[in-house]
């Protein structure tokens, strides 16, 4: 868990609009958050995955910080 390599999804030719938080597990009391730059077309490109929400959060701000956007938490499950 932790930062992924995305490297090969390009955001040539995208706009990001926000940044992806997103709760998409949860069972046993153990959750899986997915953190990702979302772009005009709704397509996205993934940063990172993580057990619990702090560290996902903190990414999620720092990438949104940095594209200069708003950070959306969803609790999917």
């Amino acid at each position: 868990m932790g930062l992924l390599d995305s490297s090969n999804v390009s955001i040539e030719g995208h706009k990001v609009t926000h940044v992806r938080v997103d709760r998409i597990g949860n069972a046993g009391g153990r959750e899986l958050w997915w953190v990702a730059l979302a772009f005009e077309d709704e397509s996205t490109k993934p940063s990172g995955m993580f057990t619990d929400f702090e560290s996902a959060r903190t990414l999620g701000d720092k990438l949104a910080a940095e594209w200069k956007v708003d950070a959306a938490v969803t609790h999917v499950v």
